[in-house]
């Protein structure tokens, strides 16, 4: 089963609250706050380093960003393009 998370700018406190209370009974979506503060020195592969890329040019770009979380197998999520 596919799940979604939306990822909201921390100066759109507004859309995350009625994201939040839109969204609440679905159980696949999962709203959170961007708690990102400078930048992020984790190691990343490929792929995941592409993904934060997306999701940074999204939040700069709208305010927010939508990915589709999946776990194929073990190891971590894999985040994909939703929509």
């Amino acid at each position: 089963m596919a799940h979604y998370r939306f990822i909201v700018s921390r100066e759109h406190q507004a859309l995350f609250d009625h994201l939040v209370r839109s969204l609440a009974a679905m159980d696949d979506i999962e709203v959170i706050l961007d708690r990102r503060a400078g930048a992020d020195k984790r190691p990343r592969g490929q792929a995941e380093r592409r993904i934060h890329a997306r999701v940074q040019e999204e939040l700069a770009t709208f305010g927010w960003a939508f990915i589709r979380i999946s776990r194929p197998g073990r190891g971590l999520p894999q985040a994909t393009r939703s929509g």
